[in-house]
């Protein structure tokens, strides 16, 4: 996890395939901490913020339980994805570890997560005691794989000075598609390299999840293996895509030049939001625009992101490992140490995280983006699937730089895919 929410996306899109090869391969590669008999061993990924915050959760934890013994081993995001195939194979995993939601989903069939179903009957664990969809990511194939630890709330961010400088209304909590469309168009002009555009593309990659997912559909069905990509709700989400960049140009093709140029250029309205505070726009671009978010329209669904704590199947220390990981997940003062990297999880810890961000920050709609969690999905991945997801970038890029039906597209995607899962 970065500080950067944008940046991590792109970090385990950019991982997801490379993890899944080794695992693939087969490596026995021990790559995982070294451990004493004695003591729990604690892994984690992120930059020296974050590591820092992951040590400082250590200490108060051997502070409330004097006699625990735990190390710990770390690396960056994208190194620390890699690893863990080849320390599941191993046995060499960490005890407990932290992993991103796309994580469960794409490594789950390598028997690696120990399921914690029975834990949390035995021990009462409420649900409800997180933000709503907290513990969405952690179900796989009725499996409760993990336990959430940070969210990100996701909506729309806007260039609040450009739209003022062009008297377009600003968005509004309740908006609808048809009025971010409109705004997107009125705020597009200008051509060349100087060329303003409505939205910025954070759709279009190599495996774009935010696409399938913006009315609810996913290209298959996770549990019973069957293609979904001609679902209405695929259909009418590539169409938004299709519409934005060719009937009404207000959103560059993700091959085009432009793409490449950062929201903070202040070159676009509109871009996606996955965070938790604006300070990164602000820090970059040294006050030069306004910024503001909005929740999505109130037809999108998209994707769900968070942060989890696992423990390895492996372990030969679950009990110790369930304690911690759950100390982690449900210690309020525990959740108050994650606040500079994301939103707590836990219900009881929103206040005060809250009231630690900036008072511009603290007005954002977070109640309403969180409240949208519930309803999102997420975007399973790993293994075979991931040849889907490939597929459908794929098609996403056809349809936007050269213009191909939307329906043919998820024809194609329809049609490879039932190969690849029939495979």
């Amino acid at each position: 996890m970065t500080m950067r929410p944008l940046t991590r996306r792109r970090v385990l899109r950019a991982g997801a395939a490379l993890g899944t090869s080794a695992a693939i391969a087969g490596s026995t590669a021990a790559c995982g901490a070294s451990r004493r008999k004695d003591e729990l061993v604690f892994g984690f990924h992120g930059d020296t913020v974050s590591i820092g915050i992951y040590r400082r959760i250590v200490e108060l934890y051997r502070r409330r339980n004097l006699g625990a013994r735990i190390s710990y081993t770390y690396a960056d995001s994208l190194g620390f994805f890699q690893r863990l195939p080849l320390m599941f194979r191993a046995g060499t995993a960490p005890d407990v570890m932290i992993v991103a939601e796309s994580w469960v989903s794409g490594l789950s069939q390598l028997g690696g997560y120990a399921d914690l179903s029975s834990f949390v009957r035995r021990d009462g664990v409420r649900e409800d005691q997180w933000l709503p969809g907290s513990l969405n990511p952690a179900r796989i194939e009725g499996r409760v794989l993990c336990l959430p630890m940070i969210v990100y709330p996701k909506g729309v961010t806007y260039n609040k000075t450009l739209l003022d400088k062009l008297g377009i209304p600003l968005p509004r909590d309740g908006w609808s598609e048809r009025d971010f469309l409109e705004t997107a168009a009125a705020a597009t002009s200008g051509s060349g390299v100087r060329r303003t555009w409505g939205m910025r593309n954070a759709f279009g990659t190599n495996q774009p999840y935010d696409v399938a997912t913006v009315h609810g559909g996913l290209p298959f069905d996770p549990l019973t293996r069957r293609m979904t990509a001609t679902d209405g709700r695929m259909v009418s989400a590539l169409q938004l895509m299709h519409d934005l960049v060719h009937t009404r140009r207000a959103m560059p093709a993700a091959g085009q030049t432009q793409y490449a140029v950062d929201f903070t250029s202040g070159l676009f309205a509109m871009d996606l939001f996955f965070g938790y505070a604006l300070s990164y726009l602000r820090q970059q671009i040294a006050e030069r625009f306004e910024w503001g978010v909005v929740p999505y329209p109130k037809e999108w669904i998209g994707t769900y992101q968070n942060n989890n704590v696992a423990v390895f199947e492996g372990s030969k220390r679950k009990e110790e490992a369930w304690h911690f990981a759950t100390f982690i997940a449900t210690d309020p003062d525990a959740q108050r140490l994650l606040e500079p990297v994301g939103t707590p999880a836990l219900r009881t810890a929103l206040k005060g995280w809250q009231q630690g961000l900036s008072a511009e920050d603290r007005m954002l709609p977070w109640a309403r983006m969180i409240a949208d969690m519930e309803h999102q999905l997420v975007a399973y991945q790993g293994g075979i699937f991931n040849k889907v997801w490939d597929v459908l970038g794929q098609q996403v890029q056809a349809v936007e730089n050269r213009g191909v039906p939307v329906r043919r597209a998820l024809d194609v995607v329809q049609e490879r895919g039932a190969q690849i899962l029939r495979a």
